[in-house]
């Protein structure tokens, strides 16, 4: 079955004359996978930076300490997404395509002076300041590819945005796996300074969408923040707020925690630190498989369900099944590594799959003068509670010695999403909002 397609219709939006669909497409999507590559290495490098970091820092490089100072700083860089939902705003006023460089340039900087860090206080700021930076890019680059595009190619192409960030995962689990060994965490980190030469090729090949501007460079019709929460909008900005809290809590509570839970554990039964690196990066490719595979079928899938609200229900139980079946019956149950990694398919099919359908669904709830605000305070807002989550992952294993069993246990906050679905606006099947 074809992706859901829609007529062409007239709107205050129209294609840049400039630009094909194609490079609009490609040049997004190259930032939004640098943000996946960006965001997920920490994970694979926890174990290696704070075991170097925490005595530096005074503190013992004990199990307890890794958990608990690794959760804390997960939520701090989360902490830097939520405080960018400015960035969304900004792209209304200023420009889509200057933002995006913007945030480019902040995420690539404080990635590389993060692998300088001489003390996890240090570290802390770089990666709460990175998280800034990237927490931004999205709120302008999905904006700009739904509004650059025509309306027959905007469903499938933003559904296959969001292959770029596993992809980006993918990639950033495969250099782990060959280049962490040789160049360090250090130098691991260094390479988050490659994603500026994008700003490049942004200004140079990328324009902003053909909206009919107002003076000082606003778009036509921009409201005030505030707008987002007067009589007639305020149901649709907080449910769309609440689900990304949700989906962001439960990806950030177990999927990502995957590497960690591997490499404690074989390091436990005597492995070698090299190995356990290892299969903690492959754990991430083999996780990665089965978010790619989501992202990439999600346009068909939401034709095939026909509505929004109705993948959404999908994925979100879907997801609790497999964050449940992975980490409580294949782990604590179990004690059975070998499907655990089997299952990690299915868990990123769904816990990270799932964000594909927003990146089609989110634009589509807010008008042109409010869709960079509407779906940045969503998505920064579910980032400031879903921050939550790592914290809770690493104070709550460090009290009871089990990441499995508290990953488990909080896999019910997708129980607590499903009524947010039902009162978010259902916009299958209709046109782009002016």
């Amino acid at each position: 079955m074809k992706p859901a397609s829609l007529p062409l219709v007239q709107t205050a939006i129209s294609p840049t004359k400039t630009a094909s669909p194609r490079r609009i497409f490609w040049a997004t999507w190259f930032g939004w996978m640098l943000d996946g590559f960006d965001s997920s290495m920490y994970g694979y490098l926890l174990v290696a930076a704070l075991s170097d970091l925490l005595p530096r820092s005074g503190l013992a490089a004990s199990r307890a300490n890794i958990a608990l100072y690794g959760g804390l700083l997960f939520s701090l860089f989360m902490l830097g997404w939520a405080c960018s939902m400015v960035w969304g705003w900004a792209a209304d006023r200023v420009g889509r395509v200057r933002v995006m460089c913007w945030t480019v340039l902040v995420y690539s900087v404080f990635t590389a002076l993060s692998g300088l860090a001489n003390g996890i206080a240090m570290f802390a700021i770089f990666r709460f300041l990175a998280g800034f930076g990237i927490g931004g890019e999205w709120a302008a680059g999905t904006p700009l590819l739904h509004e650059s595009v025509p309306e027959t190619m905007r469903v499938r192409l933003a559904g296959w945005l969001h292959t770029a960030t596993p992809t980006g995962l993918f990639l950033a689990a495969l250099v782990s796996l060959l280049a962490a060994n040789t160049l360090g965490w250090r130098g691991m980190f260094m390479l988050g300074l490659l994603p500026a030469l994008l700003t490049l090729y942004l200004r140079r090949n990328v324009p902003e969408p053909d909206h009919k501007k107002l003076p000082h460079g606003k778009v036509a019709g921009a409201g005030r923040f505030s707008s987002l929460f007067e009589k007639g909008r305020a149901r649709t900005t907080w449910s769309a707020a609440l689900m990304m809290t949700c989906i962001i809590f439960g990806l950030w509570s177990s999927n990502f925690w995957a590497p960690t839970v591997v490499i404690t554990r074989l390091t436990a039964s005597g492995a070698s630190a090299a190995h356990a690196q290892a299969m903690g990066a492959l754990s991430g490719l083999i996780t990665n498989l089965g978010t790619l595979a989501g992202c990439f079928l999600m346009p068909w899938i939401t034709a095939f369900i026909g509505g929004r609200r109705g993948t959404a229900l999908l994925f979100f139980l879907g997801a609790m099944a497999s964050v449940i079946a992975s980490y409580y019956v294949a782990i604590t149950r179990l004690d059975d590594l070998r499907l655990f990694m089997t299952l990690l398919p299915i868990l990123g099919f769904f816990t990270n799959g799932v964000f594909a359908l927003y990146t089609i669904w989110l634009p589509e709830m807010f008008p042109t003068a409010l869709r960079g605000a509407g779906a940045g305070f969503a998505f920064s807002f579910g980032r400031l509670f879903g921050a939550a989550g790592p914290a809770l992952i690493g104070i709550i294993s460090a009290l009871i010695g089990s990441y499995p069993l508290t990953i488990s246990a909080l896999s019910l906050i997708y129980v607590l999403g499903l009524p947010f679905i039902l009162l978010a606006p259902e916009t299958a099947n209709r046109p782009l909002a002016a």
